[in-house]
């Protein structure tokens, strides 16, 4: 927590930043300008595919950034004394230590398939290690030195890296301090540590000098960029039976456009969404499905209204909203921010949310997520829609 973090080294190179996994207790730490998205939440009894998606989908809407992403993914299942109580060598139904960390292991293990299949696998670094040992004075706790580990003179943690110019197959014994971990990650793509830091690059890692290294930006001042933003509510059910909605959403989707609309031409570094928070009654937003939109107190963000989308218990209940958004040409940065609050008792295939980029045809021309949720919590999203000023 030093003068500079990773997040700063990354964004001063022009990566997008990410904070998403559970409220495990690095993230409260978490406070940097520099992290573009921060989406938390409390840690989930079973295989956090939650995360993973939410991973999934900012990779998705930034593959656009030839300087890529940095992502720090804190999911942490084996938590609490219950579980760190037990041994992490007990493989039987009493050993809540190793199967919550199964748990871990298969959400990397679906994140790194997902990876492959959609070729990011060959330019993408990923490291693995833990904040600390156990350490609720257990006979198993290896951090503060009360149990069979040598009175703390054995605080291991592991340290996991692969990716391109990383040597692969080798386990190494010799013991690497806690700063040399930020130091050899950042150093794998093509990054250098923090100016603060004390780590030390170990060059029998490397096959080279890691990732090619992106091109530094000047961007450490902002840059005035029209921010479209809005604090949508829950859920989207869609039916059965195909419906001539263009977007299943619960989600507001803003849809970039340069067909003539009533949208008046905003200045640079405004919000170009209409009553993008819902405290008025609007005719800004269009809303549709059989289940259409309404303003809601239930559940806000900031203020005293959202948008709630879908039913709050029956099925067949697409819901959809959306609004005509022209990005003045030449301008070089635009986003698209918003909160959403999934909700869903639906395990059904045909339920969702969802916010896409659709042309004034109706057509759409990105999906910008899609999920299928029930964390009933706010849960940021940011996406760059640079790319259709004009």
């Amino acid at each position: 927590f030093g003068q500079q973090s990773i997040f700063d080294v990354a964004k001063s190179y022009g990566m997008n930043t990410a904070v998403i996994g559970g409220s495990d207790y690095p993230t409260g730490h978490i406070t940097d300008g520099n992290v573009d998205q921060i989406t938390l939440g409390k840690n989930i009894n079973g295989v956090p595919t939650q995360w993973v998606t939410e991973v999934e989908n900012f990779i998705t809407a930034h593959a656009s950034n030839p300087n890529g992403f940095l992502i720090y993914m804190p999911i942490t299942e084996a938590e609490g004394r219950s579980v760190e109580s037990t041994s992490p060598d007990d493989a039987s139904s009493q050993g809540l230590y190793q199967q919550a960390s199964s748990w871990d292991d298969q959400a990397f293990g679906l994140l790194q398939t997902w990876l492959q299949q959609n070729n990011y696998a060959g330019n993408t670094a990923v490291s693995i290690t833990s904040d600390e040992a156990q350490n609720d004075h257990t006979s198993f706790d290896n951090f503060y030195g009360l149990g069979s580990t040598g009175q703390g003179t054995t605080r291991h943690v592991p340290f996991v890296l692969s990716g391109p110019g990383i040597v692969s197959g080798q386990t190494y014994g010799t013991t690497m301090g806690i700063d040399d971990m930020s130091t050899n990650y950042m150093y794998s793509i093509g990054l250098p540590a923090p100016v603060d830091s004390r780590g030390h690059v170990i060059s029998s890692f490397f096959t080279s000098g890691g990732a090619p290294t992106p091109t530094p930006t000047a961007t450490n001042t902002a840059t005035p960029s029209p921010t479209a933003t809005n604090t949508p509510s829950p859920t989207a059910t869609a039916t059965n039976t195909p419906t001539p909605s263009p977007t299943v959403t619960s989600t507001a989707t803003a849809t970039p456009t340069s067909t003539s609309t009533s949208t008046p031409t905003a200045p640079p570094g405004s919000n170009l969404v209409q009553n993008s928070s819902f405290e008025a009654s609007s005719s800004a937003w269009v809303n549709g499905g059989a289940a259409p939109p309404r303003r809601s107190t239930t559940q806000a963000h900031s203020g005293s209204y959202s948008l709630k989308l879908g039913y709050s218990s029956a099925q067949q209940g697409d819901s959809t909203a959306y609004q005509l958004v022209s990005i003045p040409s030449g301008t070089k940065t635009a986003s698209l921010t918003f909160f959403y609050w999934p909700a869903s008792n639906d395990s059904s295939t045909y339920a969702w949310q969802e916010a896409d980029v659709v042309n004034s045809g109706g057509t759409i021309i990105k999906q910008l997520f899609r999920n299928s949720t029930n964390d009933q919590t706010w849960i940021q999203m940011s996406f760059d829609l640079s790319s259709y000023a004009g």
